[in-house]
């Protein structure tokens, strides 16, 4: 698809905004913002400014180079195989869109966007067959025109991140056992992961944690794909879906959790592209094979995740094989 330039509605507003930085010396340096904006026809367009906006900012939308979104373009078609969500939603639905804020980026004959959603539907066909108590609950595709419009999850009441900020208090050794029993069960599956973090983990009405976010997850030994997680909560330099992520990942909640200093924000990596210049010395992967979930009932080994054995598992995920009382614990 070619970019298509648009003349401006008459009535505009910014839908979402995301600032994106450079490194320049050892600095990181503001480098843009990008936008979508919603037209008075509720169509969208992708548009980009070097101000760094804030609530009070005047910006004249009119007069921006816009690129109009196809939404057709990012919306796969429906599937008959696919589970269709109910209609109507039900109200403790939740309904999560693709992302705008890559489409420029991604103009391609087959959209990467596309892609993500299909990948991540694959993940929430399967959970659903294996349902868990510490997994986002999937209820089906929004279909629009005969378009996956959005995938409809059960709705929880914050982030781990939102909660951590907030203050509010809940059990951390039991939240922390709940995030390990997600973890084990999707490993049974063969899932990895690949992108536990704060924002990544919810509350449900019973303060249990829930992962949710499959767009980057993986079957276990698979190359990383699309999307590669979080900076800083993935083991740097891993170029393969390792079950390794994702204990490495829930070390950090651990520290996250119990460190009083642990709450900065969070950097996404969104593409291999973008990993790419973090990212280069590859990585050598030990593959093993799943656990049985049904082991971690009323177990807690995160307590036995040293940094000891955190730099020992990120030694073997590029190739360096430790001794093996540096070993992590099997997941």
């Amino acid at each position: 698809m070619s970019d298509k330039r648009c003349s401006a509605a008459l009535k505009m507003e910014i839908q979402s905004q995301v600032e994106f930085y450079d490194e320049m010396d050892g600095n990181i340096v503001f480098n843009k913002t990008v936008m979508i904006i919603r037209g008075k026809d509720n169509e969208f367009f992708w548009a980009t400014t070097k101000l760094k906006l804030t609530k009070t900012s005047t910006l004249d939308l009119e007069k921006l180079d816009k690129i109009a979104i196809n939404l057709d373009a990012i919306r796969p078609l429906y599937s008959a195989r696919l589970l269709r969500a109910p209609t109507p939603v039900p109200q403790d639905s939740y309904i999560k869109e693709p992302s705008l804020i890559d489409y420029k980026e991604n103009l391609t004959e087959e959209s990467i966007i596309t892609k993500l959603i299909l990948h991540e539907i694959e993940a929430l066909e399967l959970l659903r067959k294996h349902p868990h108590p510490n997994i986002v609950e999937y209820r089906g595709c929004v279909v629009t025109e005969g378009r996956i419009s959005g995938l409809c999850l059960a709705k929880y009441k914050m982030t781990l991140y939102e909660r951590m900020e907030a203050g509010t208090p809940f059990d951390k050794d039991l939240f922390l056992e709940g995030v390990e029993r997600g973890i084990r069960h999707l490993h049974s599956l063969g899932i990895v992961h690949n992108d536990i973090n704060p924002s990544n983990i919810m509350f449900d009405e019973m303060d249990r944690p829930v992962i949710i976010d499959f767009d980057c997850w993986q079957q276990n030994g698979q190359e990383l794909g699309i999307k590669m997680g979080t900076t800083d909560w993935l083991i740097e330099g891993v170029e393969f879906a390792l079950f390794e992520n994702d204990i490495f990942s829930l070390s950090k909640i651990k520290k996250f959790l119990f460190a009083s200093s642990s709450r900065k924000p969070l950097t996404k990596s969104t593409s291999a592209a973008a990993n790419a210049s973090k990212v280069p010395t590859p990585a050598t992967a030990k593959i093993g094979g799943p656990q049985d979930a049904l082991d971690s009932i009323g177990t807690t080994e995160c307590g036995n995740l040293t940094d000891a054995k955190l730099e020992a598992a990120q030694k073997e995920v590029r190739g360096v094989r430790t001794p093996a009382d540096g070993e992590i614990p099997p997941l």
